[in-house]
């Protein structure tokens, strides 16, 4: 919906002042955002914990190994110091006893940037030739510490390790999704990571393969690191997506990492950043880290879809019953052959049966004219006859034009906050398909396969509602095969 569409120039009037307001009332935290915070000051550790393993080092199994774990804030090897090194002040990891020092903030979208080099040293038992200096970056780290192998939380890793920088494996029981395929690594000699042992399986991640769910080890197809230099590996965290970069280049994305614990899957979107000592010496010359609301555009092809396949989705409305649905305001749908077109309007089709919160909506639509208006309404509380509650109180995806005079009127835009980057749309008289995603306050949206937006909101508007179809005027915009999936909430 566009304001210029309004039929009732006292209704432009209402309606612009209700967007006036909605821009004007964001909270000032929002500016805050693309700000780096130096997580180390250059002359201690304040502001972080210290947590070591077992004095014995290695992997432990927390339910069967007796060994005690030496503890929180408590180093008598010295396993964590500042340091000076290349005419700065570092922290410098030994790596002597596995552990980590772990943030005492918790963080949600952001965007970590860690400058690291490798010493010299290795411990067992990691100190074979087979093996490869390894630290780690450890990311949304939740739960007790100690819980993965008695050294780190649960949590998403970017795995630090020579040849293989940018990998993930599995801490305490996580698991994601991603694109790839499996390989045993002494047989594919164009992986940089060859393994530590013979027979070794991992995924190698590669954009647009296959995707699927994994608690297995994943691997990057290219080998950007810098030996005997000083590298930058980053990880952006957003929504429920991670993009794990070394030096300005993309090394491996991940989607949905979660845990479940009592048969119930829970997701990991939010809490502290953990640096890893295992087995070898490393130092950090620089750990920042910043809030972020968005993907950025350049990086949005390399997010693939939240749900691999159509497993779990359910339908919202079938060939031609109308049940489970309701008319709010002026116009109607009507649905024929699966087909639901929206005549008159401005109007709500909702789907009145359940509200969602975590979910992904999948659709098609229709435009039978250029710019044909109509839109995909999320989260909003019951509207009564009221299809304004839906403006008001949730949040729209606009299917309109594909370059409009405003770039909030573009399709595939949370209407009016974010701009899509593009439309991706046909021509008029063909389907498209949309996805969006809806974790926690962030929206992403994609238009025939192409991510085009991805939005947080500041103003933590809504966290679940309803779901609907917008009817818009004469236009004639046509939607089918609407369904919809639960994905699993934080804990």
């Amino acid at each position: 919906m566009k304001l210029s569409r309004v039929p009732s120039r006292a209704r432009c009037q209402v309606f612009a002042g209700i967007v006036a307001l909605l821009v004007t009332s964001r909270p000032t935290a929002a500016a805050e955002t693309n700000r780096w915070i130096q997580l180390f000051n250059g002359r201690d550790l304040s502001g972080w914990d210290t947590y070591l393993g077992p004095a014995s080092g290695g992997y432990h199994d927390p339910a069967t190994t007796k060994e005690k774990p030496i503890g929180l804030n408590t180093d008598p090897l010295g396993v964590f110091s500042v340091v000076e090194l290349d005419g700065t002040t570092v922290i410098r990891v030994s790596g002597q006893v596995f552990g980590a020092i772990t943030t005492k903030a918790e963080y949600d979208n952001h965007h970590i940037r860690v400058e690291y080099k490798w010493g010299k040293k290795k411990w067992p038992p990691r100190d074979g030739p087979q093996h490869h200096r390894d630290t780690g970056i450890l990311y949304w780290c939740i739960g007790p510490q100690g819980a993965g192998s008695m050294a780190w939380m649960r949590s998403v890793e970017c795995n630090v390790m020579e040849r293989g920088v940018g990998q993930w494996w599995s801490v305490a029981g996580s698991y994601v999704d991603i694109e790839g395929k499996n390989v045993v690594l002494e047989r594919e000699p164009w992986v940089p990571y060859p393994g530590e042992g013979p027979g070794e399986e991992c995924i190698v991640y590669r954009r647009g393969d296959p995707q699927f769910t994994t608690a297995g080890g994943i691997t990057s197809a290219i080998d950007p690191e810098k030996p005997h230099e000083w590298n930058v590996c980053e990880v952006i965290a957003w929504g429920n997506v991670g993009i794990h970069l070394l030096n300005g280049q993309v090394v491996l994305v991940l989607v949905n990492p979660r845990y479940k614990e009592n048969d119930r899957e829970f997701a990991l979107t939010r809490g502290k950043v953990q640096l890893q000592s295992e087995g070898a010496e490393v130092f950090f010359r620089k750990v920042e880290v910043q809030s972020v609301n968005e993907i950025p555009s350049e990086l949005l092809s390399h997010v693939p879809s939240s749900s691999p396949d159509e497993k779990g989705f359910v339908p919202l409305f079938s060939t031609t019953a109308h049940e489970g649905w309701a008319q709010s305001g002026p116009g109607q749908f009507k649905l024929e052959n699966g087909v639901a077109t929206g005549i008159g309007g401005m109007g709500l089709w909702w789907y009145t049966n359940r509200m969602f919160t975590n979910f992904v909506i999948r659709g098609e639509f229709l435009q039978e004219q250029e710019g044909a208006d109509s839109g995909v309404f999320l989260r909003f509380p019951h509207p009564g006859q009221d299809p304004w509650v839906a403006v008001k109180q949730g949040h729209e995806v606009e299917i309109g034009e594909a370059d409009p005079e405003k770039p909030t009127w573009r399709t595939g835009s949370v209407y009016p906050f974010k701009a899509a980057s593009r439309a991706n749309t046909k021509p008029p008289g063909q389907w498209n398909t949309y996805e969006i995603t809806c974790v926690g306050q962030n929206y992403a949206v994609r238009i025939n396969d192409k991510l085009v937006t991805t939005w947080t909101d500041p103003d933590y508007r809504t966290a679940a509602g309803f779901v609907g179809l917008q009817n818009y005027n004469d236009q004639i915009v046509r939607h089918r095969n609407v369904r919809i999936k639960d994905l699993p909430g934080s804990q």
